[in-house]
């Protein structure tokens, strides 16, 4: 778009005018073209160039390595300076009051990959009831866990490592107000595990754990907006929490791929600075809220911000069905990047799901069996497991190419 000004005119005669009148400092340069060319420039080139164009210093979680990819925006894009949560564009998670048969839940949501909070479905599990503070501190008193420093989360931020009955002891005290977030990895502790399992919609032989994490605090956390490559189920076993949760083909406006922390944004969950994201403001996300007992339904790659209200307990399970290679290649960055779906002339993450079999095989396992039983399998472990199962196939596949062909050529002879 060009911005015409007109541009007087000189007269010939010393009593007429011009019509349009410039100030009499600028008279020596009345009959200037560059001038005239000046003033034809498009409105862009003179918005980005002129005063209203403000540069804006590399923001705290930007890599810094990166000269550019911030900045642009201004304090006048709603949301600005306002928390994640309250951005809009916001849509309500849906909520499911049963559990789903495994060929709905996978048909519905997993191939989807659509987010859903099943409401009450922790309560049958034995860590419901059984994982009070004094419960806790019987058999985990002694482990040494990582508790961060701050409640509002920055990844790489202060740390220290206490004993979780020190823990316990310390986070409701008014002196510690803002502080101590506990994070237990029972990845290999069977007490723990023997107290877990899974919803019934997943609690299937195929279903391959990767992680077993439980989220400990008082109340008041609030995560970095996130993303983990695997399925993700969020049981709440005690408080309250509110979830973000965006789609991965989002990952561009949410900055991905120019943050310090990978797998993370730069933008703060706490204060959005739209003169730094102006991009953030396209973002559309859909709202969760859990209470004690429910769980929430995290797909492959959603990115979620989490904050947390009162004693607050959230165990979290990672995990992967045995097919998930048939889609997912994390090995070829041509297809597989966190940082660039959503981006020009790359794979959405949307195509990529799609190539998940309409249905998979799910074999329960009793109902009176816990994960202590149950192999974890971790994200390198079934990273190395893909890349197998892919080159198996490709083998194949020549094979059949190799047999089609020699078959064409004998039906020449």
């Amino acid at each position: 778009v060009r911005v015409t000004v007109p541009v007087p005119v000189p007269s010939t005669t010393e009593s007429s005018s011009p019509q349009f009148a410039l100030p009499e400092a600028m008279a020596p340069v009345r009959r200037s073209r560059s001038l005239q060319r000046l003033l034809l420039l498009p409105a862009t080139y003179l918005l980005a160039h002129g005063a209203a164009a403000k540069k804006v210093d590399r923001p705290p979680r930007v890599d810094k390595s990166m000269k550019k990819g911030w900045g642009g925006g201004s304090e006048d894009i709603p949301g600005h300076g306002l928390p994640m949560m309250q951005q809009g564009n916001r849509k309500e998670i849906e909520v499911l009051e049963s559990m789903p048969s495994w060929e709905d839940f996978y048909r519905d949501y997993i191939r989807e990959n659509k987010p859903v909070v099943l409401r009450g479905a922790v309560e049958e599990m034995p860590a419901y009831e059984k994982w009070t503070d004094e419960y806790i501190k019987k058999h985990w008193g002694n482990k040494v866990i990582g508790v961060e420093l701050n409640k509002t989360e920055t990844r790489g931020a202060e740390s220290v490592e206490m004993t979780v009955r020190e823990f316990i002891d310390e986070m409701y005290s008014e002196t510690r107000a803002g502080q101590l977030y506990a994070i237990f990895d029972f990845d290999k502790d069977a007490k723990a595990k023997s107290d877990v399992r899974l919803p019934s919609a997943i609690w299937c032989k195929e279903i391959w754990p990767q992680s077993v994490t439980l989220w400990m605090s008082s109340g008041g956390t609030s995560s970095v907006l996130h993303s983990d490559d695997a399925e993700n189920v969020l049981m709440m076993l005690d408080g309250r929490k509110e979830a973000m949760l965006v789609h991965p083909d989002e990952a561009q406006n949410l900055y991905a791929g120019i943050a310090e922390a990978r797998g993370s944004s730069p933008v703060h969950q706490e204060w959005v600075d739209m003169r730094a994201f102006p991009r953030f403001s396209n973002v559309t996300w859909l709202h969760g809220e859990l209470n004690k007992g429910d769980i929430l339904y995290i797909p492959h790659s959603y990115w979620h911000q989490v904050n947390s209200f009162g004693r607050n307990l959230g165990l979290n399970v990672w995990w992967q069905h045995e097919s998930d290679w048939q889609w997912w290649n994390p090995t070829n960055p041509k297809e597989w990047d966190i940082t660039r779906f959503g981006s020009r002339n790359f794979p959405t993450f949307k195509s990529l799901k799609e190539k998940a079999a309409p249905s998979l095989p799910c074999t329960p396992l009793p109902s009176d069996q816990d994960l202590s039983s149950v192999k974890i399998v971790s994200d390198d472990e079934y990273k190395v497991y893909t890349k197998k199962k892919k080159k198996q196939r490709a083998k194949a596949k020549a094979k059949e190419k190799e047999k089609a062909k020699r078959a064409k050529a004998e039906n020449e002879l």
